[in-house]
């Protein structure tokens, strides 16, 4: 076992025991724990350290990281959102200020809503679940139980690497636990080692799911680290039909899935403008498509008639990737696997390695296969191919930071400001997807963290 930062005295525990029960209340009630007490806000630090807590704090991490990536009842759908509305996934229809500057490629300050919320809500998601293996492990070790073949312990920490990695994919630079700030590339390095950790400890425990589900994650950050053979090799450990989600649900608010109620409750994102308005399938058969049945929107109300978005412009073409408040967000895929694959081939030169891995995925899905002539013609189809994939799965702007030094471009465009006067909404501008203003494609850390944090500039 890793004897470095991921290792915390139970002092450490206690300073960020404030964050752990704010972020934990709704899973011990979901869990129909009994923890002795009437208010769980008033939850004794010490009564957290008995075996019948572990339950409900392994899914609190669960929980934090859902509210982290989809942002519960607010119609800012969380860190998914910001990453789709910062690249080319979905356009700005509605009425917030801070989605609508990302949606136009306009830099966003780091002390407005939108950023605030999103780096404390996961940085609270990474030291809830590392909190919580910690606090477990010191409770099966005081009932004389092994920590290293724990199933809630391997869980929690599996919170922790996909928490490390979303902050890492999201984020201009790394902050970790009150430290300097630091390249993402640290951020990532860190979900590596708690994914190393649960292969270790889920393997031991015999929990094949979680053993997969971690190969699964440190492929995904060692791709975004440039370790294509590491990369590579995880990918190999997991089928193209394995899927690990954050579970969500309708029954308190903050577990809602946010990206349904921005999608479906408020008229605030829209496909149209998108290049995903192309690919994917018209749901109210309005508008002629590519049929691709991973992507699907809807251009028009049940009656017929065009919606307009909460800006009173722009046509609201409904995404329906996530149907309700209890629809699940996937957060790492087989699928995506053999993408890692077909990219790394491609990396390496292997044009018909490429496209053998992009078309497993597309046989998976029953779809008819594609080929390339040349480097570039492969790149577009790979780049496309995740890009529908994974669509608002959170994955499109790190892949975009990627692609924009490897291979230098990604030739989709979308539409950013829109136009002068009264011009029409055919009239707003189109850009190229890496053609962002914000530079690297990511969201500054909070001046919240820079205000309160004595070892970064203010």
């Amino acid at each position: 076992m890793r004897t470095d930062t991921r290792i915390m005295s139970i002092d450490r525990l206690r300073r960020h025991f404030v964050l752990m029960v704010a972020a934990g209340v709704g899973a011990i009630l979901l869990a129909g724990c009994d923890l002795g007490v009437l208010d769980p806000g008033t939850i004794e630090y010490d009564d957290l350290f008995e075996p019948q807590a572990i339950q409900p704090l392994v899914i609190g991490a669960e929980r934090n990281l859902g509210r982290a990536v989809s942002g519960g009842t607010s119609p800012h759908g969380g860190i998914f959102g910001a990453g789709a509305h910062l690249t080319d996934e979905l356009v700005h229809s509605g009425q917030w200020v801070g989605i609508r500057d990302w949606s136009n490629a306009v830099v966003v300050p780091n002390d407005v809503a939108e950023t605030v919320t999103r780096w404390a809500h996961a940085q609270n998601a990474r030291v809830a679940a590392e909190d919580a293996a910690e606090i477990i492990r010191n409770v099966l070790e005081r009932q004389g139980q092994n920590p290293d073949a724990s199933v809630p312990v391997a869980t929690s920490f599996l919170w922790a690497g996909f928490s490390s990695r979303v902050l890492a994919d999201a984020f201009c630079t790394a902050v970790i636990d009150g430290g300097e700030e630091l390249p993402v590339s640290a951020m990532y390095q860190h979900a590596e080692g708690h994914f190393t950790d649960v292969i270790a400890i889920a393997g031991a425990a015999g929990e094949s799911q979680l053993v997969t589900a971690a190969y699964a994650g440190r492929a995904q950050v060692r791709m975004m680290l440039g370790n294509w053979d590491g990369a590579v090799a995880d990918a190999g450990q997991v089928p193209i039909d394995f899927v690990h989600d954050i579970r969500m649900s309708s029954n308190s608010t903050t577990e809602y899935n946010g990206l349904s109620v921005a999608f479906l409750e408020h008229a605030q994102s829209t496909v149209w403008g998108t290049p995903f308005a192309q690919y994917g399938t018209d749901v109210s058969s309005a508008v002629e498509t590519d049929g691709d049945p991973r992507v699907t929107f809807a251009s028009r109300l049940e009656d017929g008639s065009v919606e307009i978005g909460g800006d009173g412009r722009r046509e609201n073409w409904r995404p329906q990737k996530y149907p309700s408040r209890d629809s699940n967000h996937p957060i790492v895929k087989g699928t995506e696997m053999r993408l890692i694959e077909a990219e790394a081939a491609l990396v390496a030169g292997d044009i018909g390695g490429a496209m053998s891995g992009v078309n497993a995925v597309r046989s998976h899905h029953g779809l008819d296969d594609v080929s390339a002539d040349s480097q570039n013609e492969a790149w577009y189809l790979l780049q496309r191919e995740r890009g529908i994939e994974l669509w608002v799965e959170g994955r499109r702007l790190p892949d975009m930071r990627r692609w924009a030094d490897t291979p230098g471009f990604a030739d989709f465009d979308v539409v950013r400001l829109e136009a002068p006067g009264d011009q029409p909404i055919e009239n707003d501008e189109v850009r190229n997807v890496l053609d962002n203003p914000m530079g690297e494609l990511c969201l500054p850390i909070s001046q919240d963290e820079r205000n309160s944090n004595p070892n970064i500039d203010p």
